[in-house]
């Protein structure tokens, strides 16, 4: 029996504005216009095209406002903003995009995208097809039955979950034909249905088993029983035309034929023509491959890795002839543990092993070790080359591991001329962390990368995309004023990261496992206190067990709500902990549980790994959006210092050797250093460069005393409105770091800004600046892009003004510290000094250092700490060492 047609219909609005916020705003079209939504969107129906393989496709759009729900609702949808400008100019060209692919754009004045679904889903049973629903409204799961799905998008762009009535039904409690009566109960914050009010998902889903529908409920109101019973009568009319507005209409008037619609059925020059306009070659070879088609003409063809070489002599030949001409290599890596259930395609060995290809221009070699990683070190030692991450490849030459050989030596990992194509991303804006060497060639207008049946061909042309990438990045760090950003300091500090991750920090496992114990210890303690204050035993990690305890056997008040039910989060343990233990000791058992599974019981496991028996943790530059580093694997910059257990916990952390001391050098005040330099405000200037103590020098100036007469609380007080300034803390949230009333938190930071009227000036121009550029930057150039600061939402626009003010302060530091980190290396390796540097948490640098050498390391680091950059005030950088990282610090 033939299968019945398959009919898809895409929820054109849905998975536009999903698109628009899930790709960061950084693609444009040859004109400026952005594409970033047009990407996405396509990248989506691609992925579904691909997964599905549809018979059919349709695409539905909202026209104007919906006559008939506004009409029945007056405040239907109202509090959504209007479309942002920057998705607005996307809308004809995402519908010229799919005109070229032949798929009918359907639009109904007054009514939404989902009628179309509906109705088209009707006519579709009707004539006995299926059909695929793709869209990320909930409300179309009203429309689930045997012979209509649900496409939605679980997580990102490409992740999908399709429902039928089985699926609806396992994660609502409804089956479809309960659906609109129980968006009806529970309503609608997102389209302001408001439903009855005290009826959440849980509660309709219970009633609807019971009675079956609305209609059921309300014959049956006298069954039930106290606040849910005087809600259910107070909200009859609500309940009723809540769900009409919610029920989508499946019989709306326009042509389609169904039974004509075929895809693919589109021209490819018609494909060629649309997608080459936008420079979108990859979804262009991807559409075209659905009928056959190849792209005629355009920068996909450059794509080209030439003869591709396998055989060992031949590839030596090749690499070295490249290395001798000077020419740019691109170098492209699949992992071992990457290769697990590939097709097999290795060259040598029968196990999945590391594949390396090396671009040459005119011929690229793909190899697997010993050979892929001696050609590796002829290449880091004498080439110029470029990398998808260059840290990671470095590492297979170094190994994060101090007892594995490494092919080359630390002084030609720190001379090597090699381009990172991930972090000139990264650095062009911050929030591409994520991007995929697909995306960033798409992004580059570079090509596509074709498709390739066999493991060698995709890494050859891996290799050859990153080749060419080099040419384009450059001019787009030049042309962004980002090159500084990129060469002078992110750069050459990927060199300094891989000596680091090798080096390890080296652990006193004795002393862990002491500390383990006493931690369980603690545990128990607590948990027997929290267990008889509570008066019953339960999970204290459970968050719905820990809620029923404190907010219905404690009665303690209920101060904020999620999806799972009562929010016990850190914010609210707080505020209940002034009137109950209970809280406050929940809070310390989380704290001792986090240290002890983060680092008490995970320190010495990862330590086993490594043939050197210590800790190498791994340290990222594309992770944050302020430029700092980031740790991981373990995260070494979230220890808590503050805390009694979380100096024990640095006690363990010793040096590499016996003879060896532990040194810590960090910056003093480096934020309120650079917003005194930045703002240029004589007094916070002139308060630094007196030598006396800030803190005690802004509670003089804002409380009008004289620095003798500051007491202990006003410092405090100071304090914390100046590293809140620092962070474009406002009068809410400085209440609630000091816990004192608004008004009064207010009234601190104007006699701030009074005291220190050129911080306010710089902070306003700051955020004036980044409101016109749409970045905001640090003293070195390196730009934050802030969509937030243009997002119609106050919060999110709030957001936006406060990073802005921070970032010229925070990601300046972060500058100067990794600038002072290539330094030091370089002259550790200069001075031919055997002190290692271990550890940066992001303004503290750690080493393990003999102690015949602690003095010189002392007085070289706090040279280049102190002297990196050329401030208004002096940069102090604090050097101490001890027997281990606690004692240093």
């Amino acid at each position: 029996m033939e299968a019945p047609k398959k009919v898809a219909v895409i929820d054109g609005n849905s998975l536009m504005h999903r698109a628009y916020h899930g790709v960061p705003p950084t693609m444009n079209a040859a004109d400026g216009t952005p594409t970033n939504a047009v990407f996405g969107f396509l990248q989506m129906i691609l992925k579904f095209i691909e997964m599905e393989n549809p018979d059919a496709i349709v695409c539905a759009f909202d026209a104007g406002k919906p006559k008939f729900r506004i009409e029945q609702l007056e405040q239907y949808k109202a509090q959504r903003p209007p479309m942002d400008d920057e998705l607005r100019v996307q809308v004809p060209i995402i519908e010229e995009l799919l005109a070229s692919m032949a798929i009918p754009v359907v639009k109904v004045p007054g009514w939404e995208g989902d009628d179309i679904l509906g109705t088209v889903a009707a006519r579709d049973e009707a004539l006995g097809y299926r059909t695929l629903l793709v869209t990320g409204d909930k409300d179309a799961y009203q429309l689930a039955t045997d012979a209509t799905s649900i496409v939605t998008t679980k997580k990102g762009l490409t992740d999908v979950q399709v429902y039928g009535p089985a699926e609806v039904e396992e994660r609502y409690g409804v089956t479809p034909a309960q659906f609109i009566d129980f968006l009806g109960l529970m309503g609608d914050s997102s389209d302001n249905i408001p439903g009855v009010a005290g009826i959440g998902p849980k509660n309709a889903a219970k009633l609807l088993s019971q009675y079956g529908s609305i209609e059921g409920i309300y014959e049956n109101v006298d069954k039930l029983k106290g606040k849910q019973k005087e809600n259910i009568i107070a909200g009859r009319d609500s309940a009723f035309l809540s769900r009409k507005i919610a029920t989508i209409v499946t019989d709306l008037d326009f042509p389609l034929d169904l039974e004509e619609l075929q895809f693919p059925s589109f021209q490819p020059e018609a494909v060629q023509e649309a997608f080459g306009k936008f420079s979108l070659n990859s979804q262009m070879t991807r559409v075209l491959s659905l009928v056959g088609a190849t792209p005629a003409k355009g920068p996909a063809a450059q794509l080209d890795f030439g003869q591709l070489v396998q055989e060992a002599d031949e590839a030596r030949a090749v690499v070295a002839k490249a290395l001798d001409k000077g020419t740019l290599v691109g170098v492209a890596r699949i992992a071992a543990e990457d290769r697990e259930g590939e097709a097999q395609a290795s060259l040598f060995s029968e196990e999945p092993q590391d594949l390396v290809a090396f671009a040459c221009g005119g011929a690229t070699v793909v190899a697997e070790p010993p050979l892929a990683f001696e050609l590796l070190a002829e290449v880091v030692a004498r080439g110029t080359f470029a990398a998808f991450s260059l840290k990671e490849l470095l590492h297979c030459v170094l190994p994060a591991d101090s007892s594995l050989e490494a092919l080359v030596t630390p002084a030609q990992v720190m001379a090597c001329r090699g381009f990172d194509a991930g972090l000139a991303a990264y650095v062009l804006n911050s929030s591409t962390s994520a991007y995929t060497l697909e995306a960033l060639c798409e992004d580059c207008q570079l090509g596509a990368l074709p498709e390739m049946e066999e493991e060698p061909e995709r890494l050859a042309l891996a290799a050859e995309a990153l080749r060419q990438l080099v040419g384009v990045l450059d001019k787009r760090l030049a042309g962004d004023d980002s090159a500084a950003a990129y060469f002078d300091i992110d750069l050459p500090l990927v060199a300094v990261l891989a000596l680091m991750e090798r080096a390890g920090v080296e652990i006193d496992g004795p002393g862990l496992a002491s500390l383990a114990a006493e931690a369980q210890q603690q545990l128990g303690t607590l948990s027997a206190q929290i267990f008889e204050a509570a008066g019953e035993r339960f999970n204290i990690d459970s968050p719905k067990q820990l809620g029923r305890i404190l907010f219905e056997v404690l009665g303690l008040p209920t101060l904020k709500k999620n999806q799972r039910g009562y929010s016990t989060d850190a914010s609210v343990l707080k505020e209940l902990a002034k009137q109950s233990d209970v809280p406050d000791l929940v809070l310390r058992y989380r704290e001792m549980a986090k240290l002890k599974s983060t680092y008490l019981d995970a320190l010495p496991k990862l330590a086993q790994r490594a043939g050197d028996g210590r800790i190498h943790t791994r340290f990222h530059e594309t992770v944050t959006t302020t430029g700092r580093l980031s740790s991981s694997d373990p995260n070494l910059q979230n220890i808590p210092v503050r805390t009694d257990f979380g100096r024990r916990i640095r006690e363990c952390f010793v040096p590499l050797d016996a003879g060896s001391l532990f040194l810590s050098a960090d910056y003093s005040q480096i934020e309120l250093r650079l917003l005194a330099h930045l703002s240029q405000d004589e007094h916070l200037v002139a308060a630094f460069n007196s030598g006396a103590d800030f803190h005690t020098a802004t509670a003089a100036r804002v409380f009008d005393i004289a620095p003798d007469a500051v007491t202990p609380a006003q410092r405090s007080r100071a304090k914390a409105v100046n590293f809140g300034i620092v962070y474009g803390q406002q009068a809410f949230g400085l209440s609630q770091t000091l816990d004192i009333p608004v008004a009064e938190a207010r009234e601190m930071i104007d006699r701030y800004f009074a005291a220190y009227p050129g911080v306010r000036r710089f902070l306003d121009e700051t955020v004036a600046d980044a409101k016109q550029l749409g970045y905001a930057q640090t003293m070195f150039g390196r730009k934050r892009h802030i969509p937030e600061l243009r997002a119609k939402n106050f919060q999110q626009r709030s957001f936006g003004e406060r990073t802005a003010m921070n970032h010229p302060m925070q990601g300046s530091a972060a500058d100067i510290i990794k600038l002072a980190m290539r330094q030091v290396q370089q002259r550790l390796l200069e001075e031919g000094m055997e002190a290692q540097l271990l550890i940066q948490v992001h303004d503290e640098l750690d080493f393990s250092v003999p102690k015949g050498e602690v003095e010189q390391l002392a007085a070289m680091v706090k040279e280049i700490m102190e002297g990196i950059a050329d401030l208004r005030v002096p940069l102090i950088a604090d050097v101490s060492w001890g027997e281990n990282w606690a004692q240093a610090h």
